[in-house]
């Protein structure tokens, strides 16, 4: 029997444990890794998943699965590693790409995935040691070139929630050295309590509006999320203290603090999640 630990949106554990197999209730979420491996070519370790498996089975993916119950994200990442495609990595060589939390209203295939999903790269020089596995979930592992990755996601031969692979992992990294910690004044047009104008089940726990005169990658004036009190707000000062870059969308988000004062990445990524969940992306501070 498999036991997961239960977290908040603010990846703060709640002291509950959750039967895998069993409703993760509302409100509460499991932590999940995604593990690519990428060696001194450019190559990515893709694996197939054997035909046993109750869902995607033959399909082409990274390594991925449920954190159990005591574990960090790092270690779910190489114990899944070692089960799936038996190999021992060195978690030096780890880094986290970015998290993306997946709430009630994310459904894919009619699946509510209810989790906190961490997307981790490692570096690895060798052969696969499928060999190795202490798992019987993989058919077959190799060496792939990105190109040879896309023709795999074009043929529907790749899990089709791992297509955030060709604008995460190819892209360089975005530079925001000139905005974060700028003063900055704008307009409210979505305050708290307010729902979205296309989506009214959306409705907005923070206040959300932009920057006067200041224009994005979409043509439309600067987004901004604004931190620092629960009440409506209309017009805003503050200090950028963080941005929300958007992976597979033109327009990034600006975290504002009122206070000028930080705030935690949790606390970030759980209050903008309302939204940011139908979206991939970075948080950059």
């Amino acid at each position: 029997m498999e036991k997961w630990d239960l977290y908040t949106k603010y990846r703060e554990k709640t002291g509950k444990e959750h039967v895998r197999g069993e409703k993760i209730p509302e409100d509460f979420y499991h932590l999940v890794v995604h593990v690519w491996i990428r060696n001194s070519k450019g190559e990515y370790l893709i694996s197939q998943r054997s035909a046993n498996r109750p869902t995607y089975p033959l399909l082409w993916e990274c390594v991925g699965g449920s954190v159990i119950m005591g574990e960090s994200s790092i270690d779910g990442a190489l114990r899944e590693v070692k089960e799936e495609v038996g190999l021992d990595l060195d978690p030096q060589t780890g880094r986290l790409l970015f998290t993306k939390i997946r709430g009630t209203d994310v459904i894919y295939e009619c699946k509510m995935y209810n989790d906190i999903m961490d997307v981790w790269l490692f570096h690895y020089d060798g052969e696969p040691q499928l060999e190795a596995a202490t798992t019987d979930e993989v058919a077959d592992c190799r060496w792939m070139t990105v190109s040879e990755i896309r023709k795999l996601y074009e043929d529907n031969r790749l899990v089709h929630t791992l297509d955030y692979f060709f604008c995460v992992l190819e892209r360089e990294e975005p530079d925001y050295r000139h905005i974060i910690g700028r003063t900055i004044s704008g307009t409210v047009d979505r305050p708290v309590g307010s729902s979205h104008p296309r989506y009214p089940e959306l409705v907005y726990p923070l206040n959300y509006g932009y920057v006067d005169h200041v224009f994005a990658g979409d043509g439309a004036e600067q987004d901004v999320y604004v931190f620092g009190t629960n009440e409506p707000l209309e017009h805003f000062t503050g200090k950028v203290i963080a941005v929300w870059h958007r992976f597979d969308d033109v327009e990034d988000k600006w975290i504002v603090s009122l206070s000028g004062e930080d705030i935690a990445e949790e606390k970030i990524l759980g209050d903008i999640s309302f939204q940011e969940q139908f979206f991939y992306g970075k948080l950059y501070k």
